[in-house]
Formats: C-alpha cells, sequence, structure tokens
C-alpha cells in the first residue's frame, strides 16, 4: 500500500508530535509499503532524510506560521505584532489563531493532489496537533472517497486542557466542536494513544465506535543497552524527562521526608532540560541533582540500575500513559509515581509495576520506600506489544481490514 503521512512536525525537528509517526514511517517501509510523508520545513535537507529516512519520500512546506505568533518576538516591531494579534485579530477570528497548521490547506492539499497524480494514494495518515491538519485532510478525503483516512488523535481535542481550548469564546469553541464533528463523520479510522482518550471518544460519538482504535505510544527495545540483572542494582531513584509545572507542593512534600529521615540514604538523579530552582532550594546537591539530557542508550542503562523511577505527574497529566512508562518496564525497573488518581496509577497498580502515592498521603507512605525495595512484577504485563513493530502490525491489520470492506 501507498501511506501518506501527514504530520507537521517531523525530525529533525525536536517538536512535539515528530516521534510518533517518524517511527512509524519507517516501521510501515520495513513491512513492505511505499512511505511518503508531508511535514512543515524543519531543518532537515537531503543527505539527513536519505541517510535516517531511506526509501522514504519526504515533502517539506512551508509553516506558513511566523515565530512571532508563539511569541518568541525578537523586537519591537515583532511585538507589536504580536500584541495586535491576541488583542485585536484572533477574537474576530472563527478559527484558533494559535494553530500551526490554520494556514496550511491550499498548499497541503496542492501537494497531496500532486502526490496523487504520480502514484496513487491508497491511506491517509494524518496525526494532530495542530487539529487543523484533520479537518483539511478530512476535506481532501471528502472528494478522494478512493483513499482510506487515519485521523490520529494525539492529544484530547475540544475536550482537553490544552491549546487554548478551555478559554475559547463559545463562538471559536464552536468552530473546534465543528471541526472535530466533520473529522469524525470523514475519517474511514480515529486513532487514539491512552484507553482513556478511547473512552471520552466512546462516549461523544457513539455512532462511529466502529471507527475507533487505540494507536498506543511505542517504543523502539533495539536502543537499549544489555540490561544488568535486578541482583545488581544499586540504591538511588532517577527520572528523566520534563519537570512539569504544578508538582511543587510534591517537591515540598518530599523535602519534608527527606528531612524528617537522615539517616536513610536517599538519592534521586533528574535529568532533564530545564532548570528547576525549587529543588535547589528544598534539597542538598547529594540528596536530589539536577542533570542535562543524556543520549537515552545512556539514560535507560542507569535507569535499569536505579532502585526506581521517580515520577511526579500535574493533574493535568494523570491520564497520560506514554511511551516513557513501556520503556521503563522494559529496563525491569519499578516505578513510583506521585500524583492524583487517573489512568496512570490504574496502570501501575493493576499490572503490580510499582507503586501510586496520592499527593496528599506523600508524608505517610514515601518513607517506607525509602527501607524497602519496591514490588515489581514484569511478567504480569507484556510490554512487548508495545515496541513499534508490534503496534505497527496490528495498524496494517486494521487497514487491510478497513479497505477490504470498501
Amino acid at each position: 500500500m501507498h501511506f501518506v503521512i501527514v504530520s507537521y512536525t517531523f525530525p529533525p525537528s525536536t517538536e512535539i508530535g515528530g516521534r510518533r509517526w517518524a517511527k512509524f514511517s519507517k516501521q510501515l517501509l520495513m513491512k513492505g509499503h511505499e512511505v511518503t510523508v508531508i511535514c512543515s520545513e524543519n531543518g532537515g535537507d537531503k543527505d539527513f532524510f536519505e541517510k535516517e529516512f531511506e526509501g522514504i519520500k519526504v515533502h517539506q512546506l512551508p509553516k506558513k506560521y511566523p515565530r512571532w505568533l508563539t511569541g518568541q518576538t525578537k523586537n519591537l516591531f515583532e511585538k507589536i505584532l504580536y500584541s495586535l494579534a491576541i488583542r485585536v485579530v484572533n477574537p474576530l477570528l472563527r478559527i484558533n489563531l494559535f494553530d500551526k497548521a490554520f494556514a496550511w490547506k491550499s498548499i497541503m492539499t496542492r501537494e497531496l493532489e500532486a502526490i496523487h497524480s504520480k502514484k496513487l494514494i491508497e491511506v491517509i495518515a494524518a496525526t494532530g496537533a495542530p487539529y487543523s491538519i484533520l479537518r483539511h485532510t478530512s476535506s481532501f478525503k471528502a472528494s478522494h472517497r478512493e483513499i482510506s483516512l487515519v485521523s490520529d488523535f494525539r492529544d484530547p481535542w475540544t475536550w482537553g486542557d490544552y491549546y487554548g481550548i478551555p478559554t475559547m469564546a463559545s463562538r471559536k469553541k464552536g468552530y473546534q466542536l465543528e471541526s472535530e464533528r466533520f473529522v469524525m463523520d470523514n475519517s474511514d479510522l480515529i486513532c487514539y494513544p491512552t484507553v482513556h482518550m478511547g473512552s471520552v471518544l466512546e462516549s461523544l460519538y457513539p455512532e462511529h465506535l466502529s471507527k475507533l482504535t487505540l494507536l498506543p505510544h511505542a517504543f523502539d527495545p533495539e536502543k537499549f543497552p544489555q540490561f544488568q540483572s535486578n541482583e545488581i542494582k544499586r540504591k538511588g531513584f532517577i527520572y528523566g524527562g520534563t519537570l512539569y509545572n504544578g508538582i511543587e507542593d510534591y517537591l515540598r512534600a518530599l523535602s519534608v521526608v527527606v528531612q524528617q529521615n537522615p539517616s536513610e540514604e536517599f538519592k534521586w538523579d533528574v535529568y532533564t532540560g530545564r532548570a528547576y530552582p525549587l529543588i535547589d532550594e528544598l534539597f542538598e546537591k547529594e540528596k536530589v541533582e539536577v542533570h542535562s539530557y543524556i543520549p537515552e542508550e545512556e539514560l535507560f542503562g542507569k535507569i535499569s540500575q536505579a532502585e526506581a523511577y521517580l515520577v511526579f505527574l500535574p493533574p493535568q497529566e494523570k491520564d497520560l500513559i506514554s511511551t516513557k512508562f513501556f520503556e521503563i518496564i522494559f529496563t525491569k525497573t519499578p516505578i513510583i509515581y506521585i500524583g492524583p488518581e487517573g489512568e496512570v496509577g490504574k496502570f501501575i497498580r493493576e499490572n503490580k509495576l510499582g507503586v501510586h502515592i496520592l499527593p496528599e498521603a506523600i508524608e505517610q507512605a514515601m518513607p517506607k520506600f525509602l527501607k524497602e525495595s519496591i514490588k515489581f512484577l514484569p511478567w504480569s504485563f507484556d510490554v512487548t506489544k508495545f515496541t513499534f513493530s508490534s503496534v505497527t502490525d496490528d495498524f496494517i491489520k486494521k487497514i487491510k481490514a478497513l479497505r477490504a470492506q470498501s
């Protein structure tokens, strides 16, 4: 089959959303399918794509979105433009001015038409956010019924807390609701990465249950080093990734636990891309040390040697079971999750992958885990089902079944 993947971000860009379909595109190619990618200009040149995505045709389109509209203004003129955009222009528009692909429809449609004329497209897989991409590809599908359209919802759309949706005026929110409905009606398959998102979509669109399918976040086992056995794990906790806003009170409670248990050898190494001054304020460096990012292979080697992976999630992330969890499980490292009740806590408890501590119980519950190992039963959860290869196999089966019905 000929797959065309439409993803606004794509490597070498490190922006959110690029990694998911970059990995799936390679898997589709390896499994014998032709793959073409449409993405925004991202700094990649011919040599990069030939090396990293050999055999995949990558079509870069102009972003059609000024940098200053992201708030990254470089001079007074851009500051004035940004202020006028958010205060004067945005309220007058139905579209979301901060959806980076809102002006992409014409150039993206022309590119799809050109690709289709040279080599018939059998499947379009479009991923959002930006959600306007899903609307644009749904419009294209409306005039090309021979193509199977897969719309991938990476995040909640109209029901989520992201992308300015909660604070939108009713007129603008109405346009988002209309767009989401249009995408649901015109797509052949609707993908989502978490069970929780699937449950919400089922309740919102019961008439489209047959279109809904889980396409979970996945991981590459090939990038992991050979892990050492659990018997020689060192003491100490570890974390790698973004330190979210909204965990400040959790950290304060953890600092109380550390202060009240001076005889315990508490150690937490954090590998992140941003400074977090509150950690320096609350903890002595030998207790909690913040490091800059290191290569993934090196990070997962360290995770495999840690006593536990200690992660704090704020309320808005409590239902997001990301790729990182599958990668940690693959290292056979227990997880200590501190955060509100949600899909993450349920996932860890039900699969016996570590412990879940509610934020209000940190001071009471955490001392126990400074003194004893964390129970972890890796055989209770088959993480191999979440490799990119396995997930792609399931995806292809669903596409073949879909096209056989058409």
